[in-house]
């Protein structure tokens, strides 16, 4: 692949830099960090997945392989639930030195799901897989273990240039990177992103797949400016592990600043979670759990069924950029002021989309009574002070404050459709109960007693 004679409007990043870029998107540190969903949440990572369909590709070729079976199955070594994170590998042909070939500007760029196998430990007090089997799913081939998938792996032939073992570590904030020659066995590219991609898109040529997010991080001097949020918005979901994030795409488009705005809200979430970790002793995987509260359309379409609509009245809630701190005011529910502050400090402080959160309020507003308003974030502050720290140990992963609300929403919808404040209050700890099964059936951790030891590796797993 010969090099791409560059235009003034876009300057190709270098193998290094681009890996630079996701890593700061994609990782923490030197953690291993997964993406979390439960078996009922399938429909996330099939958009996660589409972002990656060709619209040119073989139809007959997609038909034999499919990405997101092949990724799903896997929650067999996770008690049922899915654990993966997204990585990229990065290939180039023309390069025959190992030692510069990351300083090169001509590359073919695949995303690959890897997914957590095995476990280090089989105490049941931690859970790490950083130096475990995990299972590679590209959109060619799903592979068992790193080595067979350096030597097996269906991409284009070259130098592949990608983190150890699937896994973005950034060390004093450098991301670390091994080069690997692989033998390939794919040679449409239909699947790839490529300089030249690149630059058919920055003129406003529309590519063969994913250009959206990827496209506008990709091009450093933000060559092509997007005007529709709802098309970013829907590409996000890539690395936010949200399918809400309109309010995010506005900003990055307002600002015409992707990547900062993105590193900010991804950093925030992940620091949350590393901080809860920090109170295990060991290595601990940081999980983190999907943001399933629905787009505002869905979550307007789901209250407009419950009890007359009034007048929305919410007074400067929140801050207009989603990845600054919550400035909480106060709420008018028909008149009557609530302030989100008496509600203990919990309930702030482990907001993580405040997108979410906001159009739940909103809609509680709108449709629930002042005092039902009240005992649902009442509900809410006592699971998070009481039940979120002792599921927090068994699940090792982190739930939100947007989450809870929205279960126990949920909840009381569904178990008590008339919204009847007395039948709600007097079943408190019932729905308190039903959204703790909730979560805890959510576990991707197996018992520690049915964990066998693996051949392979250090770690131990179940197939389920």
């Amino acid at each position: 692949m010969s090099e791409l004679n560059v235009n003034k409007e876009i300057e190709v990043p270098t193998v290094r830099e681009v890996h630079q870029m996701l890593a700061e998107l994609l990782s923490h540190g030197e953690d291993i960090t997964w993406d979390l969903l439960s078996a009922n949440q399938g429909a996330i990572l099939r958009t996660k997945v589409d972002e990656f369909k060709g619209k040119t590709c073989s139809k007959s070729y997609m038909h034999i392989f499919d990405m997101f079976t092949s990724i799903w199955s896997q929650r067999k070594f996770t008690n049922g639930q899915s654990l993966t994170s997204l990585f990229f590998v990065m290939i180039v042909d023309d390069f025959s030195d190992p030692n510069i070939v990351e300083q090169s500007r001509s590359w073919y760029l695949y995303p690959v799901f890897r997914c957590r196998r095995c476990v280090e430990d089989n105490s049941g007090q931690n859970n790490t897989s950083l130096d475990c089997c995990m299972v590679y799913v590209s959109q060619y081939d799903s592979i068992e273990g790193w080595d067979k998938f350096v030597e097996n792996t269906r991409l284009h032939p070259g130098l592949m240039v990608t983190p150890n073992r699937g896994v973005y570590k950034l060390v004093n904030g450098q991301v670390e990177l091994k080069t690997y020659f692989v033998k390939g066995g794919v040679h449409g590219e239909c699947h790839s992103i490529s300089p030249e991609m690149l630059s058919q898109y920055a003129t406003g040529v529309q590519t063969n797949m994913y250009d959206r997010i990827l496209y506008q991080l990709l091009n450093p001097r933000g060559a092509y400016e997007m005007s529709d949020a709802t098309e970013l918005s829907d590409s996000l979901a890539l690395f936010t592990h949200s399918v809400n994030n309109f309010r995010l795409a506005s900003s990055m488009i307002k600002e015409q600043s992707y990547h900062s705005i993105l590193s900010k809200r991804l950093k925030l979430v992940f620091d949350k979670i590393s901080g809860e970790t920090r109170r295990i002793k060991g290595k601990v995987d940081l999980i983190r759990s999907a943001n399933e509260v629905p787009t505002e359309i869905d979550l307007n379409e789901l209250f407009k069924t419950r009890i007359h609509r009034k007048k929305l009245m919410i007074n400067e809630i929140y801050s207009e950029v989603p990845v600054d701190l919550l400035q909480i005011k106060k709420i008018q529910v028909e008149g009557e002021e609530v302030n989100l502050e008496n509600y203990g400090t919990a309930l702030i402080e482990n907001i993580l989309c405040s997108e979410s959160f906001e159009d739940l309020i909103k809609n509680m507003v709108e449709h629930f009574e002042p005092e039902m308003f009240k005992l649902i974030l009442q509900l809410t502050q006592t699971f998070l002070e009481k039940t979120r720290e002792e599921l927090w140990q068994l699940l090792k992963y982190h739930f939100s404050t947007e989450t809870v609300l929205y279960q126990i929403i949920l909840c009381v919808m569904k178990h008590h459709p008339n919204m009847d404040y007395n039948e709600v209050n007097k079943q408190s700890s019932d729905i308190l109960s039903r959204v703790r099964y909730y979560f805890a059936s959510a576990s991707p951790n197996t018992f520690p007693e049915l964990l066998i030891k693996c051949s392979k590796c250090v770690g131990y797993y179940y197939i389920k």
